[in-house]
């Protein structure tokens, strides 16, 4: 279940990139590349563009890896996974989801403590 899960579990974040700090830049630059990764998504499902799908899934979800974003984390890899396998019915809720999660993680405040 999601919802007990956070949006930014820091703890995770600080594990995979070492440091606080490096923890809040990974996650603002991927912050401000999101809508645009998103829309690249949407546009690649529209076209059922499948491969393209998986490869903007999969940049994604390498990304979210090293953030500390378990909700997001569990969506991605779902949707990966999904593709992978070549089960297309449930893309369009799970693309809903991702919409969701993303919209969760951008309402976040987040205030580096050292930007450069």
């Amino acid at each position: 279940d999601l919802t007990t899960l956070p949006v930014i579990d820091w703890e995770l974040g600080e594990k995979r990139a070492g440091s606080r700090q490096w923890a809040e830049e990974i996650l603002v630059l991927l912050m401000q590349r999101l809508p645009g990764d998103i829309a690249q998504i949407h546009q690649a499902y529209a076209e059922q563009k499948y491969n393209e799908l998986l490869n903007h899934v999969h940049k994604l979800h390498g990304a979210i890896a090293y953030c500390g974003l378990p909700r997001l984390k569990l969506v991605i890899t779902s949707i990966e996974s999904h593709l992978r396998s070549h089960i297309m019915d449930g893309l369009p809720s799970q693309l809903e989801q991702l919409d969701s999660e993303v919209n969760l993680l951008l309402q976040e405040e987040i205030s580096p403590t050292s930007l450069p």
